[in-house]
């Protein structure tokens, strides 16, 4: 059992360690579209077609592809300073309880944005400038939930684990 986490742990890093390396390279982007749209704005009068709609997309997937790792690396906001004051049991057994709560919430939005995105796909919806299709941005969405919802099952089971170890 033990072992089976660990690999399925290791997996799950170099994924969201991908999609880290993902969200990393829209910043760029999102950086060089807009620093090459106020530049043909200011100098040229000649602005990118569809920067906004690209910079509301990519933001959108730049948030969704970080989510895991920030996860994983406990780098969400949180306000701890009761629980320190628990025994380790009492933590760990708290910790995997509110993982396990992410982890289902996670689930239940990867299923609403999933069930959106096939909507949207049936109604063929595209953005305005651009065209493009807008149901390719919810199923990728629906992916890294579905990776950030793993991490947090992960980690609630190696909390568990933690709770129970005898030594």
């Amino acid at each position: 059992m033990v072992q089976r986490l660990k690999t399925i742990d290791n997996l799950l890093y170099k994924l969201t360690s991908l999609q880290q390396l993902i969200s990393n390279g829209l910043l760029i982007f999102m950086m060089l579209m807009i620093s090459f749209d106020v530049i043909g704005r200011n100098f040229f009068n000649k602005p990118l077609a569809g920067t906004f709609e690209m910079t509301e997309l990519s933001s959108a997937l730049l948030v969704f592809f970080a989510l895991a790792m920030t996860h994983r690396h406990g780098e969400h906001i949180s306000i701890d300073f009761l629980v320190n004051k628990f025994p380790d049991k009492a933590k760990n057994i708290l910790h995997g309880f509110i993982e396990f709560v992410i982890f289902t919430t996670l689930v239940i939005m990867a299923n609403h944005v999933f069930a959106n995105a096939t909507r949207i796909m049936g109604r063929m919806t595209t953005t305005s400038d651009l065209g493009w299709p807008i149901y390719p941005f919810l199923y990728i969405a629906t992916f890294t939930l579905g990776v950030f919802a793993l991490v947090a099952l992960a980690s609630a089971i190696k909390y568990w684990l933690l709770a129970v170890d005898k030594s």
